[in-house]
């Protein structure tokens, strides 16, 4: 489904800012803009709302709603450094030339994200892999500390800040999933990016079976691209259905065979992470930081 996409100047005059926001990058049902505050540049998010209708349609304005509620209230409780922090705009609903948006804010980071890792010659090193991966893991405990699942861990959600204190941050949090709470999505997936949704998230039980370890999977796998260069079940481009029966039957390559070059220790924590059963992947987070530490 496309939305209206909100243009700069109805945007300056919803929020009464002094200069129209320059349009920067859209995701699902998001506009992205960038304002200059006192305090630096912030990213304005504003999410589509459709209007109020028939079932079907009142069904996918609650659903967005709720993934915005949802993002906003994780990125007020998660801790860690490595998560985008909310901006100076409190979340709001306005009204943009007949559209509906809930508009919000969050810090504005420098750098790109780790799509540009794929395919690099020379590929990252692994001291780059293993801070990538420890920052991972800490996003993952502060937001299951919290309640919180991500559901959408990968390259392109990963930034490459080039900051001493914040080197790698995850910029969305769009789908977060909060656990022992209530799903909206109908069908029979969750929302997410396919690529990189653990085999778990496929079948028909999933809300009965997500834990953290469908973002340690994601996790695994982000690290996993951009060290090889490629994907271990999505080559190139194809239909989905092939995607979904290699994630579920495919059991990918070891990353040692195609880094080599890599501590075997590191890349079997790696391989561990993409196991097709969650209860062959690592039953609690410290589990994966004492492996790494013993990684010679």
């Amino acid at each position: 489904m496309t939305f209206p996409i909100p243009p700069p100047q109805g945007v300056q005059v919803a929020l009464g800012l002094p200069e129209e926001p320059p349009h920067i990058g859209i995701g699902g049902f998001k506009a992205v803009y960038r304002m200059e505050t006192e305090t630096g540049p912030e990213a304005i998010k504003a999410v589509y709302v459709p209007p109020s209708g028939d079932e079907d349609e009142d069904a996918i304005r609650a659903q967005l709603i709720a993934r915005a509620e949802r993002e906003i209230d994780a990125l007020g409780r998660c801790a860690s450094s490595c998560l985008v922090k909310l901006g100076s705009l409190q979340p709001k609903l306005h009204t943009i030339e007949d559209h509906d948006y809930l508009i919000y804010s969050e810090e504005f980071l420098p750098g790109k994200s780790l799509t540009g890792w794929i395919g690099k010659d020379p590929p990252p090193s692994y001291d780059q892999l293993l801070l990538v991966f420890r920052s991972l893991i800490d996003l993952i405990r502060s937001l299951s500390g919290t309640g919180f699942l991500h559901r959408d861990i990968k390259p392109g959600n990963v930034m490459d800040t080039d900051l001493d204190d914040r080197p790698y941050v995850v910029l969305d949090l769009g789908i977060a999933f909060k656990m022992h709470g209530t799903e909206l999505t109908r069908g029979g997936t969750p929302p997410g990016t396919l690529r990189y949704m653990a085999p778990e998230l496929l079948r028909p039980d999933y809300k009965d079976v997500m834990d953290f370890r469908c973002d340690l999977y994601a996790a695994g796998l982000t690290v996993y691209v951009v060290a090889s260069g490629c994907h271990p079940f999505a080559p190139c481009p194809e239909h989905d259905y092939a995607t979904v029966y290699r994630i579920m039957n495919q059991h990918p390559r070891s990353l040692a065979e195609l880094r080599p070059d890599l501590p075997i220790g590191f890349c079997a924590i790696i391989d561990r992470c993409m196991r097709k059963k969650p209860a062959l992947r690592y039953s609690r987070l410290n589990l994966v930081e004492q492996a790494l530490r013993e990684v010679l």
